[in-house]
């Protein structure tokens, strides 16, 4: 569970753990031979805006194949702030519309606060956690299990506002300090020439990954476009 500091009672109930933290995740066994996910930023064509700030936010995930694997929408908050610092509920459904996943984000106190994403499933039960490693330049997380043990890092590059050049934010053992040692990565490409053209991520990762940590990436995903991306946009 994360530190409650800071957190309103909206948080903490969104973040109460179910009896067995163990359970396996039986929902997310679609996951299990997955090495690449697609992750598309949705853009309603008629967007009303309340309080001048941004509307819920929405994702579209597909496999490699073009078929729809989950849909990820932020749960209603009235009147939320524009800013990556506000808490926020993600809800990761299946094509029959259950929920699977959930990502929630507390509230950051300071811009000077490092940000930290819970993974759950079944909602309620954490399996992974993104914590932010802040640095004044370079993009670094540390992705833990459900006991809060680190599993390994993402590190991202120290300059990204740079067009027509993919970003990759690389995943890699706890020991590595370089990217060349990566297992997988976050891509944010400028042009994708392979399947489902338009992606704004594509995940990769090895196919004998445990399903829970390819679910904690997809949260790492939607973390760092919130923080990197949104306000940008």
């Amino acid at each position: 569970m994360l530190p409650e500091t800071c957190l309103s009672p909206l948080e903490v109930t969104a973040m109460l753990s179910s009896p067995n933290p163990y359970h396996y995740p039986s929902q997310l066994e679609g996951l299990t031979r997955i090495e690449r996910l697609f992750v598309f930023r949705d853009h309603p064509e008629c967007i009303e805006v309340c309080c001048e700030v941004q509307p819920n936010r929405s994702y579209s995930v597909k496999d490699d194949s073009g078929n729809k694997v989950f849909s990820v929408t932020e749960a209603d908050d009235c009147c939320g702030s524009q800013y990556a610092e506000r808490f926020f509920v993600m809800n990761v459904t299946d094509n029959l519309n259950r929920e699977v996943i959930r990502l929630v984000h507390p509230s950051v106190c300071t811009r000077c606060s490092s940000h930290e994403l819970e993974v759950q499933s079944p909602p309620g039960t954490p399996i992974g956690y993104v914590r932010q490693n802040w640095h004044i330049l370079l993009p670094k997380f540390t992705v833990e299990n459900e006991r809060g043990e680190p599993e390994f890092k993402i590190m991202g590059p120290s300059v990204f506002w740079t067009c027509c050049t993919d970003v990759n934010f690389e995943l890699v053992p706890l020991n590595a300090a370089a990217v060349e040692r990566s297992f997988g990565r976050i891509i944010n490409p400028s042009y994708w020439a392979g399947p489902n053209p338009g992606a704004n991520f594509v995940l990769e990762f090895p196919s004998s990954l445990q399903v829970k940590m390819k679910a904690t990436v997809l949260g790492a995903c939607i973390l760092i476009h919130n923080m990197y991306y949104e306000n940008k946009q």
